[in-house]
């Protein structure tokens, strides 16, 4: 019995030595590096072409208004396919567009000196939609359907005359360095978002402080960027910033300077397309993000435009 025992435990010690010394575990191998993403894009629609609003270089005038309408005073606000008063002599067939006048209701400024740098560039609008007129009642008052509308008007939403938007194709996809070498030759910033958003995402109509006197035209691609400077921060990430953080482990580490923030690389967000252009603003609409896109960030034109626009 104990003979057997022996045999056995001799068979299984000979067993391990015979067999292969184990292999080294195998690392994965190394992925080709990129900084480039590739995102889907979002189609340009009739109503991001009418309903984007603009900033104007100097105030509309104000001599032709939204007077009233059919249920007017029991209603103040105006949908689609409504009758609408025009104070203004316009003749049957003649299509006009409602825009308004904005303050930001707020008055929360996104970055340090935001209202003054709209100032500079000019007076936001939106636009609400267009009417067509229908009937002429003399004493300046006329009579039209509200055709289309981006949101209700009210008494008061200024007339102005209609201008066709000619539709242009966007691209399906596109292809974005998250750290671009070199800035474009046109740059910028985020001065504003439509209907005063603070964090504007895929979709989202924005107002670059730059226009056509810098070179901007429409369907133009740029890209948004942002840096590590304060001024290009807004003020949760500057208060961030000031935070302390440490690591207990952590013995005697360097200190991370103003300069060395600056010298960070500047990351890609997001990318916007050019609607339309105006002297001193222009008005985008953003097609993909890779980040959250703040007002206030940096927009670079793309050097390399995509072609058959």
């Amino acid at each position: 019995m104990r003979r057997t025992g022996y045999l056995l435990l001799f068979a299984t010690a000979l067993t391990f030595a015979q067999q292969p010394p184990p292999k080294a575990a195998q690392l994965p191998p190394v992925p080709q590096p990129t900084t480039v993403e590739k995102a889907r894009t979002v189609p340009l629609s009739h109503t991001d072409l009418y309903c984007a609003g603009y900033i104007a270089d100097k105030p509309l005038a104000k001599d032709n208004f939204v007077a009233g309408g059919l249920e007017t005073p029991q209603t103040s606000r105006f949908e689609q396919d409504d009758y609408i008063y025009l104070r203004g002599n316009y003749q049957p067939g003649t299509r006009v567009s409602l825009v308004r006048p904005l303050k930001d209701p707020n008055n929360f400024q996104m970055f340090r000196g935001q209202y003054k740098e709209i100032k500079k560039v000019g007076q936001p609008y939106a636009e609400l939609g267009y009417a067509v007129v229908i009937h002429n009642r003399g004493e300046s008052i006329s009579v039209a359907k509200f055709e289309f509308a981006c949101e209700p008007a009210v008494p008061g939403d200024l007339v102005v005359p209609f201008a066709e938007k000619i539709p242009f194709r966007v691209r399906e996809y596109s292809t974005i360095d998250r750290f671009p070498s070199a800035s474009g030759s046109i740059t910028g910033r985020i001065l504003l978002a439509r209907d005063f958003d603070q964090y504007p995402g895929t979709g989202s109509k924005v107002y670059f402080n730059i226009g056509t006197d810098k070179g901007v035209k429409r369907g133009q691609y740029y890209r948004i960027v942002r840096g590590y400077k304060k001024s290009e921060l807004d003020s949760t990430d500057r208060d961030v910033l000031n935070a302390p953080y440490f690591e207990d482990t952590q013995k005697d580490p360097p200190k991370v300077t103003k300069q060395v923030l600056a010298s960070l690389p500047k990351r890609v967000v997001g990318e916007a397309v050019v609607l339309a252009a105006g002297p001193k603003s222009a008005t985008a609409m953003i097609t993909a993000v890779l980040g959250e896109v703040q007002v206030g960030d940096a927009v670079e034109l793309e050097e390399v435009q995509p072609e058959n626009q």
